[in-house]
């Protein structure tokens, strides 16, 4: 996996917008807290709640703590939910990358995607060219004159392009061919006997031999044969000859089986592209006859003592699969293939490039370049786009931070047409296996980081799959085992995770709403839009698994204006309660403020300028509200821009 030294972009555009907005340290707006409708349990009242702050700037420091107390960016805005209050609480999940176990399942997906680089997968159709392999199977004539069999091959490249029909999309457009074919050769065979062609001449159905049926058929099939297609209608010529006025003298020219072998006569003639075509008591049976082969390459070797060439055939991998690193930056192809991705998975109507760069391109946090220690892995801190490409082409895109302490999954799309690989679950395996390779590097870098685990929300809870993950307690933001938290989420959807440790029985209250909560006066922001759509074919996975995978950021919609404070939308904006006035009182004092590219405390705001008593009054609820969902050391490091 390599790095790219491309430019990063996003928050970089604020760079010269004076000394008060620059990169060097964190610099937000607070976009105060915001209700919106729920794209997780299709709430269509305001019931989902959080609190946003719009960044300038982000270190990787000052991000990496963000993430260890709830919060989660979609571009440049950032957000946290408000847990008590909120439809769906969200809870932060992540992994110590070195104790993770792939289950079996895991492991499945993987072996398939090598599988199908080893070129031993059957993938249907290769959906970049379905429809020219349709016609190389349906039109293309058979240029070995006398064969009843297109290999599609020739004498210098034994690649045989051949798939099972009966797997594909195609299957009754293809059935209805081969009937269009066989009433030809009915029409013939009429003509051949002198037999009038009436609108009552039998008309064939062609029938997909089901696997049951095969393995009936198990001691005539041979082991080289695969029965795809069959067809009865020489039984139907056979009764409709003899119940006419036929001049035909000797009707046992005109049995089922001498009638299949006639068609099929005919029918060869047509040269109906890879299938073998037989008559068998009567019927008309199409088997696959183009077998899969392994790529052989004469491989050239001198020997020592003759010096001649020595060939020898050794398997070749067909498809080579590359993994690159890449600062984020916009890409003609990412975006390509995420509007290819919203289209088809998503059935978004409309993509336009400028949400895409606000959600996926820009990023509040700036890039460190490696120092040559192991305090900083090899490609940096920062944003960045990890590719997969298969023969050069980008078949998915995982959008991820690299911080301190982690690799944050921030977002994936992939390519419609590869969803038989699991995307969605081969690239977090990925994901996990850079983090472990990465150790070796940067010893703090040892977590990966999910997102949201939504325990009331089936389709969210996939992400406990990749185990043994930790939760975060939205109350105290210490970590908490899943399988130790998952009980206290079964009783109720809002739960203080690390009361367990207080509990010997674990018999508490989940649903107590704390005196002092992170999420108790919060404002809050986002706009959320229900994506239902489109999941991966692989084995044992469900739509919500892969539709959701990575992707619980694209429910959320940015609102790049949005720095007014909603304080008309709860009963409780217009109360700060005494015990959070006590505890803050000191810190609010330390929080640096930036008016007008001048950075200074509040302590020492009055000092300076000349400020309504109203706007003070405000102002102070505001930043008590800030501290309480940053936290004290956050909110005196971060830089409180007033716009």
């Amino acid at each position: 996996m390599d790095a790219d030294g491309a430019s990063s972009s996003g928050g970089e555009r604020d760079q010269d917008q004076g000394k008060g907005k620059g990169r060097e340290s964190s610099v937000v707006v607070d976009s105060g807290r915001r209700r919106s409708s729920c794209g997780y349990c299709s709430s269509s009242s305001s019931s989902s709640i959080s609190h946003g702050l719009w960044a300038y700037s982000f270190t990787s420091n000052d991000y990496q703590d963000l993430l260890d107390r709830g919060w989660r960016r979609s571009g440049c805005y950032v957000y946290k939910p408000e847990m008590d209050k909120t439809c769906c609480p969200q809870y932060t999940i992540r992994l110590k990358a070195s104790n993770f176990t792939p289950s079996k399942e895991q492991e499945r997906v993987l072996k398939k995607m090598q599988r199908y680089l080893d070129g031993a997968l059957d993938t249907k159709f290769d959906k970049s060219s379905d429809q020219s392999k349709f016609n190389l199977l349906c039109e293309e004539p058979n240029k070995s004159s006398g064969s009843r069999i297109l290999n599609n091959t020739n004498q210098t490249n034994p690649l045989s392009v051949t798939v099972p029909l009966q797997e594909t999309e195609n299957q009754d457009k293809f059935m209805s061919f081969l009937s269009e074919k066989i009433d030809t050769a009915v029409n013939t065979f009429f003509k051949e006997k002198g037999l009038p062609l009436t609108g009552q001449n039998p008309k064939s159905v062609v029938k997909y031999v089901k696997p049951q049926m095969k393995r009936k058929l198990k001691d005539i099939i041979t082991k080289e044969e695969d029965l795809i297609y069959t067809c009865n209608v020489s039984f139907q010529i056979a009764a409709y000859i003899k119940n006419m006025d036929s001049k035909i003298e000797n009707l046992d020219s005109v049995s089922p089986s001498i009638i299949a072998e006639e068609l099929v006569r005919v029918i060869s003639s047509e040269n109906i592209s890879g299938f073998i075509i037989k008559a068998c008591s009567g019927h008309l049976n199409f088997y696959s006859g183009a077998k899969e082969e392994t790529v052989m390459v004469e491989k050239p070797a001198q020997t020592q003592q003759t010096g001649k060439k020595n060939y020898e055939s050794t398997p070749q991998k067909r498809r080579r699969l590359v993994i690159r690193m890449k600062r984020s930056q916009f890409d003609p192809d990412e975006y390509a293939l995420y509007e290819k991705y919203q289209t088809l998975v998503h059935q978004d109507k409309r993509v336009s490039k400028d949400s895409y760069i606000r959600f996926l391109v820009d990023t509040p946090i700036p890039f460190i370049e490696p120092d040559g220690s192991s305090r900083v892995p090899p490609c940096g801190f920062g944003s960045f786009h990890q590719q997969y490409l298969v023969d050069g082409r980008i078949i998915a895109v995982g959008v991820v931070d690299i911080l301190p302490k982690c690799l944050s999954s921030k977002y994936l799309f992939w390519d419609p047409d590869y969803a038989f690989l699991s995307l969605g679950k081969f690239t977090a395996l990925k994901e996990i296996q850079w983090v472990r390779e990465m150790q070796a590097h940067c010893p703090s870098l040892e977590y990966y980081y999910l997102g949201y685990y939504i325990h009331s929300c089936n389709k969210m809870r996939y992400k406990a799959a990749y185990r043994p993950s930790e939760l975060l307690c939205p109350l105290r933001f210490e970590w908490v085992p899943y399988d130790v938290a998952k009980p206290l989420l079964d009783r109720s959807k809002y739960a203080i995770l690390s009361d367990f440790k207080t509990t010997e029985n674990t018999n508490l209250l989940p649903t107590e709403k704390p005196g002092t909560s992170s999420t108790n006066d919060m404002h809050h922001h986002s706009e959320v839009r229900n994506e239902n759509a489109g999941c991966e074919n692989g084995e044992e996975e469900t739509a919500e698994d892969e539709n959701f995978m990575h992707n619980e950021d694209s429910d959320v919609e940015q609102d790049e204006e949005a720095s007014s404070m909603d304080m008309d939308d709860d009963e409780d904006d217009d109360q700060i309660g005494a015990d959070l006035l006590a505890d803050h009182s000191q810190s609010i004092g330390d929080v640096v403020l930036d008016v007008h590219n001048t950075r200074i405390k509040y302590k020492d705001l009055q000092k300076r300028f000349v400020i309504r008593k109203n706007f003070l009054s405000e102002l102070e609820k505001q930043l008590y509200r800030y501290i309480e969902v940053v936290g004290k050391d956050l909110s005196s490091r971060i830089v409180y821009s007033l716009g």
